[in-house]
């Protein structure tokens, strides 16, 4: 495991490597729902020193490291430790080595130091991070030579070595946006370099090349970019003219037809939502301008009308009012009849799926229907263009997902064979599945794109399932807060049975822990609201967030359902 481990962060941070030696390194909508994650994780911006005369190469390394945490001018400062035939060469916007802890330094030799860390993190040049397992390390070589009688670096990893405490007040996430075969957009969390000495252009520039640069690997084939292959920006940055991003482009796009260049708009107006003082862009082809738009929030960058909390308690089922419920009309009735244990209500409660002794029913307009009667069913999960998605014990390798009216699919999933699963959940816009496993005592969640056709039927999954948590315990529960956080129920290890509750992003903000509620055995996040997400313990007591911590809000709750 760990050299696989290794071997992921080596290629995640592949572009930090050396010309001459070796590094070994293992707005819109969604912006507002990180805001409390980010409040997390922001660190404090500094203001670095430049080299002090006489300093030695140990000095010199760890020098250029804590200045390469300010971007300013260029990162004007981190330069001043280069020599000056180098400081040009050094490009610090490809990738970030986050670390933590306290950096171990070697000097094998004259003219050489090396850095152990250990690894927090590693951000690729297309702004996609990846979590380091617990202690992962690296080594991180520099070359040095005396210029006069001052030592400087000569030779170091391209991209960014930069301590996790300060990672965020160099980089933030964006949302951005590509589309699915069907044609919907679908966000994807990335890093971006908030260079304050030149903003809005350069986050706006950052942003377009990410774009043209298509999804990440992870989301190859599930969405796509509008924009034709080969396409490139015509000038090094995007201009920001009364209020207007100029965005030039290479002469590719003339190949686009009139949907496409709808879909390219549509790209750039959801993804450049939320930056100041931008407020439209132009789209151009060596100066020639092919059209534009306004840049304002679009419905379909977001989540919907998801925020609900729907209980099983004291025989009724359906939404909570305070200390009531109010019955989902063609719903409530069947649900209560089944008995269940697990139940996926449909965003707009026009439907639901419960898990029950029979199997896992659909149900709808007042009427019930045994969709699925294998044995070793866990919840199943109701996505939102009307998919049910299944998981048997029984049959470990494959995901069944059907729909009434629909054949039935068997969508192979041969690495679920390594591993325990206690849950799975697909992802608010349909666009991911999270899989909740015990793997030999620890928790991970795994997560994997989801491929559709035109029609928006699922046909697959993506090659790659990402590793975006692991931590000691064993899982409990889990739930997606909107398309691209999660939340996390897992036991703690203490005495009294505390569950704790983990929030976690995919390709985003490190994992927050918010809190632990004794004897919890499930968690719902009502959809896709922070503030919305519940508790239940094993004394059917329901709570909710308070704080840093958990308040009870009622009693005699059996069942709490998962939303969309």
């Amino acid at each position: 495991m760990r050299r696989k481990i290794l071997a992921i962060i080596a290629a995640s941070f592949a572009v930090l490597s050396l010309a001459a030696c070796d590094a070994v390194p293992d707005s819109g909508p969604v912006r507002e729902g990180l805001s409390n994650l980010e409040q997390a994780e922001r660190g404090v911006f500094i203001n670095p020193q430049g080299p002090t005369a006489g300093a030695d190469p140990e000095s010199i390394i760890r020098g250029f490291v804590r200045a390469a945490s300010s971007n300013l001018n260029d990162y004007e400062i981190a330069r001043k430790f280069l020599a000056p035939t180098y400081a040009d060469q050094w490009d610090p916007s490809l990738g970030a080595l986050v670390y933590e802890g306290a950096p171990v330094y070697d000097e094998p030799d004259e003219g050489l130091g090396v850095l152990s860390l250990q690894v927090a993190a590693a951000v690729d040049q297309g702004g996609t991070l990846r979590l380091a397992q617990p202690d992962e390390h690296a080594e991180v070589r520099f070359e040095l030579s005396r210029v006069g009688d001052e030592w400087r670096i000569v030779s170091a990893p391209n991209g960014i070595v930069i301590d996790r405490s300060n990672f965020s007040s160099v980089w933030e996430t964006r949302a951005l946006y590509f589309l699915s075969p069907d044609q919907r957009l679908v966000s994807e969390l990335r890093w971006v370099i908030t260079d304050r000495s030149s903003l809005p252009s350069h986050l706006v520039t950052q942003i377009v090349k990410a774009l043209i640069g298509g999804p990440s690997a992870d989301m190859t084939g599930a969405i796509a970019t509008a924009f034709p292959e080969g396409t490139t920006l015509s000038a090094a940055s995007v201009p920001i003219i009364d209020g207007a991003a100029v965005i030039d482009v290479s002469s590719e796009i003339f190949d686009a037809d009139e949907a496409t260049m709808s879909a390219i708009k549509r790209q750039l107006a959801a993804s450049l939502q939320g930056l100041p003082g931008v407020v439209r862009f132009q789209l151009a082809v060596h100066g020639n301008v092919m059209g534009g738009g306004e840049i304002t929030a679009s419905e379909e960058t977001g989540s919907g009308d998801f925020q609900r909390v729907v209980l099983l308690k004291d025989g009724e089922f359906g939404t909570s009012a305070g200390n009531s419920l109010n019955a989902i009309p063609g719903v409530s009735e069947q649900v209560v009849a089944l008995s269940p244990t697990a139940v996926s209500v449909a965003p707009d409660l026009s439907a639901a799926v419960a898990l029950h002794s029979g199997g896992i029913s659909w149900i709808t307009g007042g009427q019930s229907l045994v969709i699925d009667n294998r044995s070793g069913l866990l919840a199943p999960s109701l996505d939102s263009l009307g998919y049910v998605w299944a998981y048997s014990s029984t049959e470990p390798g494959e995901i069944v997902v059907t729909r009434p009216g629909t054949r039935l699919s068997e969508l192979p999933l041969n690495w679920l064979d390594d591993f325990s699963v206690k849950a799975i959940r697909v992802s608010t816009g349909g666009n991911r599945l999270a899989v909740l496993v015990n793997a030999g005592g620890a928790t991970e969640v795994r997560v994997v794109g989801i491929v559709r056709d035109e029609t928006g039927a699922p046909v697959g999954f993506t090659e790659t399932a990402t590793l975006q948590l692991s931590e000691i315990g064993a899982p409990i529960d889990l739930d997606w807060i909107g398309d691209n956080r999660f939340v996390l129920l897992s036991e703690t290890g203490l005495l009294g049975g505390s569950a704790k509750v983990t929030i976690g992003e995919v390709s985003g903000r490190f994992p927050v822990v918010s809190g632990s509620v004794s004897g919890g055995v499930a968690i719902s996040s009502g959809g896709s609201s922070r503030s919305l997400m519940r508790v239940l313990d094993d004394q059917h007591r329901m709570f909710k967030p308070q704080g840093s911590g958990w308040q009870q809000l009622m009693a005699g709750v059996d069942l709490i359902a998962k939303v969309g």
